[in-house]
């Protein structure tokens, strides 16, 4: 429903309007600068008409006792509502241990920045715009990555609507995001093998300290075991010692994941058998530099308990692997989960099996994956099958 004004009080200067059937909303108005009025706005979430309006005045008389008191200034009021809603987000949402929210901190950095930089009054469908096409593609090419950033802004609009301090018509209308759906950069057999040689002449290199050969040789099982294993990165650093079980059918051993942690929700994984002796092998690793891992207080629960983006950016361009030129995208440690998912399909895998043991849906599969492999992509497959005469 619109806003319907249901009374003026204070000589005007405090306006009260109906919002919902459960929302009020009051309007102070401050003077002007720059020619433009200013205004500052307070939602109440309530049925009860003469309860919002005894709260709208006690913060009436607040506010200007802040001015009166030089607590605040108009300036303040004007600029720094957002400001405010974004530290509260930080401070009162466990953001850090939700493995679906621990870029947010990066994420309220950047924003806190744009707001500075572009001297950000409101938060508009205009200056959300702005962030979307001209102040964000300065820092990242990437669509995915420019979506992330405006749906923080969406969480943290959110999070003060569920405190009520705000209703849905004060959340500005969001820019349109650009969908990448399409086909997903993954590794081919041969590219495989090319990365893990690759790797394999790094890690080995005598004239690494010993903190990067560590972070190497650590790099070379990773990318192993997250091709064998399919999972997200997140769900890999978060995975422990504890939830791993080490399994044998009548021809192969295998690992059994038990992740607690996940964007989909808990699930047990079966990796592939090279998942194995990775691990194994890991452990070896990480029990001849205990000294570093002393000296670096990482924890020694955690499989991988330090991250390999930019390490693993650096072995990629080092093999002339960074670029995937066939559909000209970047690779990245996702693309580790989407070689798994790209080979199970080339293998003709049961996509069912295939989307609970990833924690997928059948439709993000074909949408995803079976839909843009092409022949080409199931060349070395068909190459291999045998005519039954």
């Amino acid at each position: 429903m619109k806003n319907i004004l249901l009374e003026k009080r204070l000589e005007g200067r405090l306006q009260i309007y109906k919002r919902s059937k459960s929302g009020f909303q009051g309007k102070i108005y401050l003077g002007c600068r720059n020619n433009r009025p200013i205004y500052k706005y307070k939602s109440i979430r309530t049925e009860d008409q003469t309860f919002a309006i005894k709260e709208l005045e006690k913060w009436f008389f607040k506010i200007n006792y802040e001015l009166e008191n030089n607590i605040t200034t108009k300036e303040e009021i004007g600029q720094n509502r957002f400001i405010k809603f974004v530290e509260e987000y930080l401070n009162e949402v466990d953001w850090q241990n939700n493995i679906s929210h621990q870029n947010d901190g990066r994420f309220a950095k950047r924003l806190l920045q744009w707001i500075k930089d572009e001297k950000i009054k409101e938060i508009t469908f205009a200056s959300l715009t702005q962030y979307k096409e001209d102040y964000l593609p300065r820092f990242t090419k990437s669509s995915n990555t420019v979506a992330h950033y405006i749906n923080f802004i969406r969480k943290v609009y959110r999070h003060q609507r569920k405190k009520g301090t705000i209703v849905k018509t004060d959340v500005p209308e969001f820019p349109v995001l650009s969908k990448s759906a399409g086909r997903r950069t993954y590794f081919t057999f041969s590219e495989y093998r090319k990365l893990i040689k690759q790797s394999i002449e790094r890690m080995n290199d005598d004239k690494l300290a010993r903190n990067a050969q560590l972070v190497r040789k650590t790099l070379n099982r990773f990318i192993i075991f997250m091709i064998g294993s399919g999972l997200r990165s997140d769900e890999a650093y978060n995975l422990t010692w504890d939830q791993i079980e080490f399994r044998k059918n009548k021809d192969n051993y295998f690992c059994r994941l038990d992740l607690s942690k996940s964007k989909t929700g808990p699930r047990q994984v079966t990796t592939k058998p090279q998942c194995v002796n990775a691990l194994k092998q890991l452990k070896s690793v990480y029990a001849e530099y205990s000294d570093v891992f002393e000296k670096n207080k990482w924890d020694n629960n955690k499989v991988f308990p330090f991250h390999f983006h930019s390490s693993f950016r650096n072995l990629l361009k080092s093999c002339d692997l960074y670029e995937d030129k066939s559909i000209n995208k970047k690779r990245d440690i996702k693309s580790c989960r989407q070689t798994y998912i790209s080979w199970a399909v080339i293998k003709g895998e049961n996509v069912f099996d295939l989307a609970k043991n990833c924690g997928n849906s059948v439709a993000v599969i074909e949408k995803y994956y079976t839909n843009n492999l092409t022949s080409k992509d199931f060349e070395e497959r068909l190459s291999s099958l045998q005519i039954i005469k």
